[in-house]
């Protein structure tokens, strides 16, 4: 599953503040790359370039998540939108958004969506969960039996009689 997500909807329903747009920009980016890290989600984040004289999009990314600047004169909307058109499987992208009209249009291109809200609360939940698997995991590995605990006292028992030759 390919998750696009609406840039700068995520960071006006999340990230109110004083700071600067950038320093805000900034700190959605990290916050994604941790949870698409931990969680290994495909995602790409789009934002806007109106600002900019940019002709082709820009690109930066890390393992899991690619940060997408738009064009000058194309919109996030419209390079989503672009996006699920050219794709040969809609169906596995997954369009974040809390905008209702990108919402109708990706969804009449076969893509699913997901609210930003919802899109967030996943990453929690799913987080929560991965880190309870991890540390039951890490439970099961460090947990001898008592099978275990036997072979070993055997194996030190022997080894011991061994060396000092003892009985």
């Amino acid at each position: 599953m390919l998750y696009l997500i609406d840039g700068y909807n995520l960071l006006f329903r999340f990230f109110h503040s004083e700071k600067k747009l950038e320093t805000q920009r900034n700190l959605a980016i990290k916050f994604l790359q941790e949870k698409t890290s931990l969680l290994k989600i495909n995602a790409h984040l789009i934002f806007d370039a109106h600002n900019q004289d940019i002709e082709t999009p820009s690109f930066t990314s890390s393992k899991t998540l690619k940060i997408i600047y738009t064009p000058k004169g194309q919109t996030a909307d419209d390079y989503i939108l672009e996006r699920i058109f050219l794709s040969k499987t809609p169906s596995q992208i997954m369009v974040i958004t809390s905008d209702r009209s990108l919402q109708n249009k990706a969804k009449d291109l076969n893509a699913r969506t997901q609210s930003i809200d919802d899109f967030i609360d996943q990453l929690y939940l799913n987080e929560t969960k991965a880190k309870k698997a991890h540390r039951k995991l890490e439970e099961e590995t460090l947990q001898d039996t008592k099978y275990d605990i036997q072979r070993l006292l055997k194996i030190f028992e022997e080894k011991l009689k061994d060396e000092t030759g003892w009985d």
